[in-house]
């Protein structure tokens, strides 16, 4: 029939077929499974059970294909609204920063691959609408827009180093580290013999355990303290 856009099957041979923007996804998949060092154009196209050409259908190459993923990743974050009013700007900035965490967590090997590659993870226009909605927030309770900007990073930086100084040592356990040492409490390098004659080490050694969870609450109070701190002295 003339004029009848003739649509793309999904599956072939009982298997989905591919797109660019599943490519890309899988893409994001593999990293959080092997890391960004053990992401190739043949790794990928193996995990796929696809040849390596197939995907060249779809992206250029490995530089386009981690550009792919990092877009799908930078669309996905749908932080909730930001607000700033009176009473209510310490829980939004929580549930923010809350919100940024978990989507780092689902999608581990991201921040590697940003900081080894240097690619962008502020290029979509999902994700920079997210942070200036962040500046104008933070410009909403006061702060100058340069100190605003400063905050904003500040965020993303407190957020993205808890989880991969934090969270990934728990949610991805190295292979030369023992699980068990990472729950222990207190734990192996502050035992009675390494804290003796170090007072305030050894009070430490006896206090009760918190969760990351708890540091990670903690962490977002000192940021909120000092945002509050900083906008009563302009």
């Amino acid at each position: 029939m003339s004029g009848t856009t003739r649509r793309r099957p999904t599956h072939r041979k009982g298997r989905a077929t591919l797109t660019r923007e599943s490519v890309g996804e899988a893409a994001l998949a593999y990293l959080g499974r092997h890391g960004a060092a053990a992401l190739t154009m043949r790794s990928l196209a193996a995990d796929l059970g696809v040849s390596a050409r197939a995907l060249y259908n779809y992206v250029e190459d490995r530089r386009d294909l981690v550009a792919v993923a990092a877009e799908i990743f930078q669309a996905g974050w749908r932080p909730p609204r930001l607000d700033p009013a009176p009473g209510a700007w310490r829980a939004a900035l929580g549930a923010f920063c809350d919100d940024l965490r978990a989507h780092y967590r689902r999608h581990p090997g991201m921040t590697t691959l940003a900081l080894s590659e240097n690619v962008t993870m502020a290029g979509h226009p999902a994700m920079l609408r997210n942070v200036d909605a962040l500046i104008g927030f933070y410009g909403a309770l006061g702060l100058t827009l340069a100190d605003a900007y400063r905050a904003c990073m500040e965020t993303v930086r407190l957020v993205v180093g808890f989880v991969e100084f934090e969270d990934a040592l728990r949610d991805r356990p190295p292979a030369h580290l023992d699980p068990a040492d990472l729950a222990a409490h207190p734990p192996p390098w502050l035992r009675a013999e390494e804290a003796d004659g170090l007072p305030h080490l050894a009070a430490v050694a006896e206090l009760e355990p918190d969760s990351a969870d708890t540091r990670f609450a903690f962490a977002v109070d000192v940021l909120a303290a000092g945002i509050d701190a900083r906008r009563r002295t302009e």
